[in-house]
């Protein structure tokens, strides 16, 4: 017998919100029938929050005559009894009801998710609605028990019978992977998991299974290209019947063929449509074949990066009249670590969530060509779990690694060596310039896209942070190394405690400084350290008590011989450097940031305070030739702003024109009677649901802040799911992936709700979106510390740097609506001071010249709307 169970809550914390909805049905475990029932709302005692009623659809009146939980508490107990339980992320319910005195801490537990998580991380997000569509259940009113507990049966069912249909190997895979595991919870899925039919495999066996289908590098094969040095390039866009004849794309492709020709620098703004990818590729492969000289193209999306490789140079690799080589690369981090891997499942036990994980990878490991994590998604209790199988490992490259040759960071060093054209991310080439061991190879031709995310890029990719949490997690997994391995651990734990005990007096120090610096009351505080930081204190003599106690635990950890260490050398050296680098009164060079976070504690950090100096001489000049380009790069027709910023003095320039027709493609509405966008949210919410009512979907709401978001979600969507209108919104709806998903299902019936990463990197298809709604300006905030920090550099730091970067981020957003020729869409921007700013023109300035125009009341808006 098992018992699937569901909770509805006024939120989110076990210990703070409470009960108002409980289902909980008992099936059989063999045939799933029902074999009993229990669902009733409860009454909270309070009043359910507005956020909750939308999600749930539970209102003050539909609990004000149910029983509280204190008068079901013990029917609930006994119902449960000593039935294993059942649930999708069943430990959030769990803590609930064991918060309110149902103590099933000790039920066995089976948790759809966690199975979701092992057998369909191939699926954008494992929440409930998407699996009960992924595996066709039912599941009419999500968000309600009983139905949730019904789709969970249901999931529960299909996730068994999608394992039995796996072939044996990769059943044989997962289950031992289970076997390593002591946990009663594991133990017990693994029997229902077992069928006679698949056999008992062994760790050996288990890695020569992995090794065999991983494979180790292989050269690819080329065939001779005995004429390539009399092509030109430029016949590939005015001989080919089947390709778009685009003017433009002509003379971007005629000037990077001139810029490497010349060994010349250039930036260049290009349109979205004007083809610029063809326009880098083809002269570069030219080049490369003619002059036997890689050439490599950084991009900051994963989504360019995979059309750049999986689609773009896949249809040239036909086209071309020659053969050529390319690969991508990413950072160390992104490739799992073979060695790491499998020296973990030679330990003693998994616990639960490793199981999780390393039943996961295995699984992907049948599937994945270049062994890239981010093809996978990672959970928060994932990520410790993480740190250890990530290819940025000293052990990784090394000649004693014995799976060296099958290793994917590996592969994809020596991929480099073997192609013509290397596709990477902005994060690698920023950070491959500081690695004492680079893995780019005669890096001497560039090509950035995306180029308007450079300074973000570098500035992350240089950043670097300590946290006392992180040097914690290194210590306990070095002392479980010490019991696995029997190594004496004695003096060990003398130093160790001893580092922690000088490390608490930093963390003390940078939680004193924040809550003098931040005066609100939050969980999350941050703040730019300062001259002042120093002041009081002689850091000094801190700084090498705590260099000492450092290499003591590093100096154990290297004369031990029954295990190599090396990883964990390597990472408490950063963390030394680090916190070394902070508490040294030395800010002339870096941007220094301290957070806290009640539950994390601090976090200190810090990063390049001027990244033109920086990209200007170790990056520009080491070139030999260099383009940058995006279709966001200048400020009123001017590249003032990206030069300085960027250190780009010595670069040319060039704007090519747009091929978009936007009098006839688009339409920029802005009411003028909806009040300031600072202090007027009730009209603007009026307004918006009243849009939302009218249009009825194919919409995309860019916002600058997460509490706008629920403002909106709050007033508008219990009417608009009335209507059959769906509202997405980030952040309290699911994963960007989610969202996504969720608005391409029913777009005619669907609004977006987005900040921050829907500005940019978001393609809709043009059918799908018609309505781009932009709130407000997208200003940075004025108190995050970087901003702070590189506003110095500027006489007038609002005009000259504040709204170049705001005026940047507008155009990447007004970019998701208008993709082609065939695009046609309505922008409406609520943001007054457009109109009633002194500098508002810049930003009218920031749209298409031939864009219809029109400031108008919302009422005229609205009538307009309503008689299309």
């Amino acid at each position: 017998m098992l018992l699937a169970f569901d909770l509805e809550t006024t939120g989110l914390d076990p210990k703070n919100d409470k009960i108002i909805e409980i289902s909980m049905i008992k099936f059989d475990e063999n045939t799933f029938e029902i074999v009993d029932e229990y669902t009733t709302l409860v009454n909270p005692e309070q009043e359910i929050p507005a956020l909750s009623s939308n999600i749930t659809h539970i209102f003050d009146d539909d609990v004000k005559d149910a029983p509280t939980w204190g008068e079901i508490q013990q029917k609930v107990i006994d119902f449960i009894g000593g039935n294993v339980v059942v649930g999708h992320n069943v430990d959030f319910d769990r803590n609930f009801l064991i918060e309110n005195g149902v103590h099933i801490e000790y039920n066995k537990k089976i948790d759809t998710f966690f199975l979701a998580n092992i057998l369909n991380s191939d699926i954008s997000s494992l929440n409930l609605e998407i699996l009960a569509k992924y595996y066709k259940i039912q599941l009419q009113g999500a968000h309600r028990a009983r139905n949730d507990v019904l789709a969970t049966i249901e999931l529960l069912k299909n996730e068994l019978e999608y394992f039995r249909s796996l072939k044996n190997e990769l059943q044989e895979i997962i289950l031992f992977i289970l076997s390593l595991s002591p946990d009663e919870n594991i133990v017990s899925l693994g029997n229902m998991l077992q069928s006679g039919s698949i056999k008992n495999i062994d760790l050996q066996v288990f890695k020569k299974k992995i090794l065999r289908k991983v494979g180790k590098y292989k050269i690819p094969n080329q065939e001779e290209n005995n004429n390539v040095d009399k092509l030109d390039s430029l016949d590939f866009f005015t001989q080919r019947d089947s390709l778009e004849k685009r003017e433009n794309q002509l003379k971007m492709a005629e000037s990077y063929k001139e810029i490497l020709d010349k060994k010349e620098k250039m930036i260049v703004e290009a349109p979205t449509g004007l083809g610029k990818s063809f326009a880098y590729l083809v002269p570069a492969l030219y080049f490369a074949k003619q002059h036997d000289e890689k050439v490599y193209i950084s991009t900051k999306t994963k989504t360019l990066q995979d059309q750049l490789f999986y689609k773009d140079l896949s249809f040239l690799k036909e086209q071309l009249p020659f053969d050529f080589s390319y690969t991508k690369v990413k950072g160390k981090r992104n490739y799992l670590l073979l060695l790491g891997y499998f020296e973990l499942l030679e330990g003693e036990y998994l616990n639960y969530d490793e199981v999780g994980v390393f039943a996961k990878i295995a699984l992907w490991l049948y599937r994945t060509e270049f062994g890239e994590l981010d093809e996978l998604t990672f959970y928060p209790q994932e990520y410790k779990i993480l740190n250890y199988l990530h290819g940025d490992n000293p052990k990784a490259l090394s000649e004693k690694n014995p799976y060296l040759s099958y290793e994917f960071v590996y592969k994809a060093r020596k991929s480099i060596e073997h192609s013509d054209v290397v596709i990477i991310n902005h994060s690698l080439l920023f950070a491959d310039f500081e690695s004492e061991k680079p893995i780019l190879l005669k890096l001497k031709h560039l090509v950035v896209d995306e180029a308007h995310s450079i300074e973000d890029a570098v500035t992350d990719a240089l950043k670097k942070s300590y946290t006392f949490k992180s040097v914690i997690d290194i210590l306990e997994k070095c002392e479980n190394i010490f019991q696995t391995k029997k190594i004496k651990k004695i003096e060990f734990l003398t130093k160790k405690e001893a580092l922690l005990s000088v490390l608490d007096i930093f963390e003390d120090i940078g939680k004193n400084y924040v809550d003098s610096k931040v005066s609100q009351d939050s969980t999350y505080k941050t703040t730019l350290i300062k001259d002042d930081f120093y002041a009081d204190i002689d850091f000094s003599d801190y700084n090498k008590k705590l260099h000492l106690t450092f290499l003591d635990v590093i100096d154990i950890l290297a004369t031990k011989n029954e295990y190599d260490f090396s990883q964990e050398i390597q990472s408490l050296n950063y963390l030394s450097e680090v916190i070394k680098n902070i508490f040294t009164p030395n800010t002339k060079n870096h941007i220094k940031i301290v957070s806290y976070h009640d539950i994390y504690g601090c976090r200190f950090e810090y990063t390049l305070l001027a990244p033109n100096e920086y990209l200007q001489t170790n990056i520009w000049n080491s070139l030999e030739s260099c383009l940058l380009t995006s279709a966001t790069l200048t400020i009123e027709e001017s590249f003032d702003y990206c030069k300085k910023t960027l250190g780009l003095d010595n670069f040319k320039t060039k704007i090519f024109e747009t091929d978009f027709d936007y009098s006839k493609q688009s339409t920029l509405f802005i009411p003028n009677d909806l009040g300031s966008i600072k202090n007027n949210s009730s009209q603007i919410l009026h307004f918006l649901s009243q849009f939302y009512s009218i249009v009825g979907g194919n919409i995309l709401t860019l916002l600058t802040s997460f509490t706008m978001i629920k403002k909106i979600y709050t007033e508008t969507n219990l009417d608009l799911q009335k209507q059959g209108i769906n509202l997405y919104p980030q952040s309290l709806a699911g994963s960007k992936a989610k969202l996504l998903s969720q608005f391409l299902d029913n777009p005619d019936h669907s609004i977006l709700l987005g900040t921050g990463s829907f500005w940019e990197g978001v393609d809709i298809p043009r059918e799908d979106l018609k309505y781009l709604v932009i709130h407000k300006f997208p200003f940075s905030v004025p108190t995050d510390p970087i901003f702070q920090a590189r506003s110095i550099f500027f006489k007038d730091a609002f005009r000259e740097y504040s709204i170049p970067k705001a005026i940047i981020m507008l155009k990447q957003g007004f970019g998701r609506l208008i993709r082609s020729k065939n695009d046609k869409g309505m922008v409406i921007l609520l943001d007054d001071r457009i109109y009633s700013t002194q500098w508002g023109e810049v930003f009218f300035n920031a749209f298409p010249k031939d864009i219809n125009k029109k400031i108008t009341s919302s009422t005229s808006l609205l009538e307009v709307l309503r008689k299309k």
